[in-house]
């Protein structure tokens, strides 16, 4: 009923089909090293060296005390963060013309609202945009000292942020404590915060890659994963190419 390079060019299209499958699975089912690093350094002993401590102070609307809350594991370093201090007049940023968006994933913003000549610190949402966006804009852009990434969903471990921004302090915490700081400064409360990490770390004003990098025990366990990472590429590659292939055969020789 159908001529046999129609049949061949459809299974040929259907191989491919399978294939590009079984490519995404592998791109999905093998992290890459890097990915890998990270995840397992969170729950490492080494997780410690993303502590951030954090003083929050502010004027409580409803008592007009003074309420100051001591310096505590508040959440985490990002990996190219700075480790250093930073502090300021906490600010949430909004996008212009919008009510929900405090994502950071825009520079337009309301700059009225933005300490003229002291320092601050953005408070902003995870999501809609990559980490590095958030922190490039709020420091580089719009001046902030620091950037205090809050998650949008309850999960019980901290996310370690990744960007590429030198210099940035920046650090992720939970959800519950990024809408408790949220809805002080949106509803018009002067919030001072200082970051910075615990007293071991002062001396060392550099950031966590670097202490991964000198670490030396973990220097095997850098070469397993990007090991991991170059099986991954390779299989994706070989499965492209045979997918090619065939389907060349399949449409030129019969």
């Amino acid at each position: 009923m159908f001529p046999e390079t129609t049949i061949s060019y459809f299974l040929g299209c259907k191989l491919c089909g399978i294939l590009a499958m079984l490519m995404v699975y592998f791109c999905s089912g093998i992290p890459t090293a890097e990915t890998l690093l990270y995840q397992k350094r969170l729950t490492a002993e080494e997780s410690s060296a993303y502590n951030a401590l954090a003083n929050i102070t502010y004027i409580d609307p409803v008592t007009h005390r003074l309420e100051s809350r001591p310096a505590s594991d508040i959440g985490k370093f990002g990996l190219h963060s700075r480790i250093g201090i930073a502090g300021g007049k906490l600010l949430h940023l909004r996008r212009r013309n919008s009510v929900m968006d405090y994502h950071g994933c825009s520079t337009d913003v309301d700059r009225s609202r933005i300490p003229q000549g002291e320092p601050w610190i953005a408070l902003v949402r995870r999501g809609r945009c990559r980490f590095r966006v958030k922190v490039r804009n709020a420091v580089t852009v719009l001046g902030a000292s620091g950037v205090v990434v809050y998650n949008n969903i309850n999960e019980r471990d901290l996310v370690l942020m990744t960007h590429s921004v030198p210099g940035a302090v920046s650090i992720f915490i939970d959800k519950l404590d990024g809408e408790f700081l949220a809805s002080l400064v949106d509803n018009g409360v002067h919030v001072t915060m200082t970051i910075y990490p615990p007293p071991r770390h002062l001396s060392q004003p550099h950031s966590i890659q670097h202490n991964f990098k000198s670490n030396k025990r973990l220097v095997p366990e850098i070469v397993e994963l990007q090991k991991s990472s170059a099986l991954s590429t390779a299989v994706n590659v070989a499965l492209v190419v045979t997918c090619t292939i065939y389907v060349t055969i399949a449409v030129l020789f019969h």
